[in-house]
């Protein structure tokens, strides 16, 4: 549950508590107290009159072996100022009658039922009752600091069953609503966390259809953001690619004229041709790495073939090794007896070359460079570790973006330009596997690949 449900949840529910508890007071405090119509005072709000009163309507229908048995329950702090004497002049709770109660007690009889007296600064109320099997009692009530407490206690003991079952109730029906409002808003989150992944094939009108017009219509045009979004993001990498093959053309009638004018020169401008050569070169790699990015981010391979990891990175260590005596570098294998694989073609061993050539460019003189493969349950774990100066956490993340380049490989003659480990993730995500970085906990950069188990059947 997220914090919104939560917050629309209690908002609803405390709004929904604090009027069923302001109506339950309304209706109190605005109720005939009085069932024949008649007021023991004129314009008396007296909560010890109230409080009178209240407890004849709930005795009136009752025997009086009913009456003992509920007074028996009743808190014995809402019976303190309440009186209940039989026709012995006894109070039924046995407890002794103040002096003031007796005097209200002489005037009370079926011929004046109803009766009000203040003695100093108390008040009085007295009623005459006749009750269902015959029974006659007097009520009386005196006014007390306490009687608003006493008055309440009284209230809630009869109606918080009430009140809990309108709680219940009140809270299922918020709860239904809390869900029904943050559903469509939940999923529009998990729809934009997609987005953001990279994932432009999400849409939202099918999970909330059947909602209210303005949330029909949100989702609607999110989603044809979203469609936007992902054509023209197509369409800028076809125009790439497109743009990328017109360019091979020329690049190549330029670099077979460049051949021929090396060829004539008599080393008179060997320098010249040198460096249009090497930026011919460069632009002629650039080319090649963006028409090896898939123009389609679902797109897929079909795996054809299996590779041993251990005779690949092998084979590529051997390459390597009299570039990284140069650098003063020392390559470490630790591998697996044997680690087949499903691939396609021999597209891991551009994956690899690339982490290679990356960690023999940014490794410190007199370091090692460490690659170790292990196995999992389904899947076999490759890290190459070098001990450079690594990489701070933004730019762990962003090092597999097509084009992106750290500070330091800004230098075209000690940097590449950008697509080498995008174009590796992609390989590795094509494989069903994963690729990610992390620093070196001994100094330096470690790209871990994760590739599943197992040869092609």
């Amino acid at each position: 549950m997220s914090k919104l449900y939560w917050k629309i949840f209690i908002g609803f529910w405390a709004t929904t508590i604090v009027m069923i508890l302001g109506t339950f007071a309304v209706v109190h405090e605005t109720n005939d107290y009085h069932k024949s119509g008649k007021k023991l005072t004129e314009q008396s709000t007296s909560h010890a009159a109230r409080v009178l009163h209240y407890v004849v309507r709930g005795a009136i229908n009752k025997s009086q072996q009913d009456l003992m048995s509920s007074l028996r329950d009743t808190p014995e702090r809402a019976m303190r100022n309440l009186f209940i004497v039989g026709v012995n002049g006894k109070d039924l709770l046995s407890r002794p009658l103040p002096r003031k109660v007796e005097k209200l007690l002489g005037r009370l009889s079926p011929k004046h039922p109803y009766i009000q007296m203040r003695l100093d600064s108390m008040e009085l109320f007295g009623r005459y009752v006749i009750l269902r099997d015959g029974s006659h009692l007097r009520f009386i009530s005196t006014s007390n600091p306490e009687e608003m407490s006493i008055f309440w206690q009284l209230f809630f003991q009869n109606f918080w069953p009430v009140f809990l079952v309108a709680i219940l109730i009140s809270g299922s029906l918020c709860y239904l609503m809390a869900i029904y409002v943050t559903r469509p808003l939940q999923a529009l989150k998990r729809a934009t966390r997609r987005i953001a992944d990279g994932d432009l094939s999400v849409r939202i009108t099918p999970e909330i259809q059947g909602r209210s017009a303005d949330i029909a219509d949100l989702s609607h045009d999110f989603d044809h953001m979203v469609e936007r979004l992902q054509e023209s993001m197509g369409e800028q990498k076809r125009l790439i690619k497109d743009v990328s093959h017109e360019l091979r053309s020329p690049l190549m009638r330029l670099q077979f004229a460049l051949g021929l004018a090396q060829q004539r020169s008599n080393g008179n401008v060997d320098a010249e041709l040198e460096r249009i050569k090497s930026a011919a070169d460069y632009l002629n790699d650039i080319i090649s790495d963006i028409l090896s990015l898939p123009i389609n981010e679902t797109s897929n391979w079909d795996l054809n073939d299996t590779i041993d990891l251990k005779a690949l990175l092998e084979t590529l260590l051997d390459s390597y090794q009299a570039q990284a005596k140069s650098s003063q570098l020392t390559l470490n294998l630790n591998c697996l007896n044997e680690a087949l694989v499903a691939t396609h073609g021999n597209s891991l061993v551009g994956v690899f070359e690339n982490l290679l050539t990356n960690a023999l460019r940014y490794s410190h003189a007199n370091t090692s460079i460490d690659i170790e493969v292990t196995r999992t349950a389904k899947s076999f774990v490759i890290e190459v570790c070098d001990h450079g100066s690594g990489l701070s956490e933004e730019q762990l993340g962003a090092i597999f973006k097509p084009f992106y380049r750290t500070d330091e490989a800004r230098d075209r003659s000690s940097g590449g330009y950008g697509l080498g480990l995008a174009i590796a993730q992609r390989t590795v995500e094509l494989h069903g596997g994963s690729i990610r970085a992390v620093n070196n906990p001994e100094g330096g950069l470690c790209v871990c690949v994760t590739l599943p188990t197992g040869a092609l059947e």
